[in-house]
């Protein structure tokens, strides 16, 4: 479908950072690795989702209600059900042993408002036509929510970010929308917020009021552990501890967000430049959202409805903490490597049954896919519009390739960092960054931490994947770059959020 003219004219300003490509970017899920982390991980994903005996959804008098989680920034690896050696997510880790987790779930954008329009449309960024923050999830177009109006449920959205609050226009399309922030962003206090706490509660409320003969869905928005890290209940747990040294670099404080191997001037915390310690401070976080996702879980079991409630919890993008040789440090957006394009997947079904489980573990979804397979698993018809697949009814094969698109910024970002796009095709990852147009390619059979670029070496894969990349985009309803910005493209990105 496509996009109205107002997100035409904003993709014609994001498409400007295609100076040096023509197009872009991947996601496709992790294969598994050979590190001891990621054996473990397989072991788990064995454990919590190996086919077996499928247990049958039972006919209910009415539909399973929804909850929809998505956690700001969350990283599939440092979660305990992930392999992680630190404590981060017990009551996640118990969600995921109850139902199904996806070890290879892809974004298709690593910024928050592309992503879940992404999630909600199941339409690509360059389809729907939101390509940063600040711009508007599209009207008229189908989406989870309108489908489950549709069906008869009650619908309610809770933000705890200024960017995917009112001006992302999501109340529009929810019957009931909730983001009345609490606090301020530490460090960017023109940011409005609120913490896990508040948000779990008014999500509470909300369900509370809910008449017991009508099923809703409820989607919450959790801004933990989006940086700066400084989780509201104990933020210093995991400095010090047994894992504190193993990266043991430091890093100067950059003079603005941007800076290239430098700690980004939101993200400083007491003048810290030890990476260790943003690490553990980012794990804190993650540990503090899981505590409220965990009382949230509580008052459902304690209402009674914790089996006839169908739970989906993933994440946006996730966050690129000291990753060496990966542009920016502590970070997402404009880069999609593996860090900030794989992302959480776990999914409890009601009644106990576990359908997915028959998915194999091998095979990639994407955030794309979760409005038709959620959609599939409360008994529905998704709507011709959407692109992603149920992935119950149809998986994808092993190495079908999937694509994250970075986020835009403002000129000197575009020219000094770029924009990069991204395919994961089975092991390998490319990418193509919009500054300089120099590909990236990682092999993850020996380099799961995407710290070795073999492209230089690898001339057939590069130009092979370069081509899905340029096929994947030409698609797109933007015209064709162009390399110097003007006013008007300037006009543009303040829309998008990345100028004041």
């Amino acid at each position: 479908m496509t996009p109205p003219p107002r997100a035409r004219r904003l993709a014609a300003a994001a498409t400007v950072a295609f100076a040096v490509l023509l197009g872009a970017a991947g996601c496709t899920r992790d294969a598994g690795t050979s590190t001891s982390a990621d054996r473990g991980a397989d072991a788990g994903a064995r454990a919590v989702a190996a086919p077996g005996p499928v247990a049958a959804a039972p006919a209910a008098a009415r539909p399973a209600n929804l909850l929809l989680v998505t956690v700001d920034t969350l990283r599939a690896d440092h979660l305990g059900f992930d392999g992680y050696a630190r404590d981060t997510s017990p009551r996640l880790d118990a969600l995921a042993r109850e139902g199904t987790w996806f070890r290879r779930c892809y974004t298709q954008s690593s910024t928050t408002g592309a992503s879940h329009a992404t999630l909600f449309s199941s339409l690509p960024p360059q389809r729907h036509g939101v390509f940063a923050n600040k711009q508007r999830f599209p009207s008229g177009i189908p989406s989870l929510i309108g489908e489950l109006r549709g069906h008869g449920y009650a619908t309610a959205g809770f933000a705890s970010s200024v960017v995917v609050g009112r001006k992302f226009g999501l109340q529009d399309v929810f019957e009931h929308f909730d983001d009345e922030f609490t606090t301020m962003e530490l460090n960017r206090v023109a940011r409005g917020e609120r913490p896990a706490a508040d948000t779990v509660l008014a999500v509470e409320k909300w369900i509370a009021s809910v008449p017991p003969d009508k099923p809703f869905f409820a989607w919450m928005h959790l801004i933990d552990p989006h940086g700066p890290y400084a989780a509201p209940e104990n933020p210093d747990r995991y400095v010090g501890d047994a894992l504190d040294g193993r990266i043991g670099a430091r890093f100067p404080i950059g003079t603005d967000d941007f800076q290239p191997g430098h700690i980004p001037r939101y993200q400083v915390l007491d003048g810290r430049t030890d990476a260790d310690y943003y690490v553990a401070r980012y794990d804190a976080e993650i540990r503090y959202a899981d505590g409220q996702l965990g009382r949230l879980f509580d008052f459902l079991r304690e209402r009674g409805l914790d089996r006839d409630t169908l739970v989906v919890i993933t994440s946006d993008h996730g966050e690129t903490l000291a990753e060496p040789g990966h542009r920016l440090l502590f970070s997402h957006g404009n880069i999609a490597y593996e860090e900030t394009s794989r992302v959480p997947l776990v999914v409890r079904e009601p009644q106990g049954a576990k359908r997915l489980a028959a998915v194999p573990q091998d095979s990639p979804v994407g955030l794309v896919d979760l409005a038709p397979t959620v959609l599939g698993l409360l008994g529905f018809e998704a709507p011709a519009g959407f692109e992603g697949r149920d992935v119950l009814r149809r998986p994808h094969a092993p190495g079908d390739p999937m694509f994250t698109w970075g986020a835009y910024g403002t000129k000197r970002l575009e020219d000094e960092i770029g924009t990069q796009f991204s395919v994961r095709e089975g092991e390998l990852r490319y990418l193509r960054n919009s500054a300089d147009g120099r590909p990236e390619l990682y092999d993850h059979r020996d380099d799961p931490a995407e710290a070795r670029d073999v492209a230089a070496a690898r001339e057939a894969d590069v130009g092979r994947l370069g081509e899905l990349v340029s096929k994947e985009f030409s698609s797109s309803s933007a015209p064709a770059p162009m390399k110097t910005m003007t006013p008007d493209h300037v006009e543009a990105l303040k829309a998008l959020g990345y100028v004041e």
